[in-house]
């Protein structure tokens, strides 16, 4: 009995995150550094240890990596229409125990979708991340 609670008063001071909510219209646009539209010339991914989830477990995260050949830019400098940028985003893929916590980007794009990108750059990848959790904006379809 005496584990039983503390076992819950431990998971009780536990500070675990919420899934963050989707951003509005205004925020995207004021947080975001860099704001383009483009074409999705390739989709790489891979699983790996996840750098968000920090809580006792095992937890992997699917990372995304896009090129991304930018059509307009709305928002941003240093980067120019016709050049191609790369853009990292993530989903979770393995949570061991299940964590309430960020979820990632909403969607993720496939090879040939136009997209609109709300993007911060990464100081440390050295690349553009969508802001969480919907920077990322499937305009159109590949067939």
């Amino acid at each position: 009995m005496a584990l039983l609670i503390g076992c819950l008063f431990i998971l009780g001071a536990m500070n675990l995150p919420a899934a963050k909510a989707p951003l509005g219209q205004k925020q995207l646009e004021a947080q975001a550094e860099l704001i383009v539209t483009g074409k999705v010339v390739a989709v790489e991914s891979r699983v790996q240890k996840s750098r968000v989830e920090r809580t006792f477990g095992i937890h992997r995260d699917k990372v995304y990596t896009l090129t991304i050949k930018v059509a307009s830019i709305s928002k941003g400098t240093g980067v120019k229409v016709d050049q191609e940028i790369r853009v990292v985003a993530w989903q979770p893929s393995v949570r061991i125990p299940p964590h309430p916590g960020l979820q990632g980007h909403d969607s993720i794009p496939g090879k040939g979708d136009t997209v609109k990108m709300y993007l911060k750059w990464n100081k440390a990848g050295k690349v553009w991340e969508p802001l969480p959790p919907n920077g990322i904006k499937i305009k159109k379809e590949a067939k």
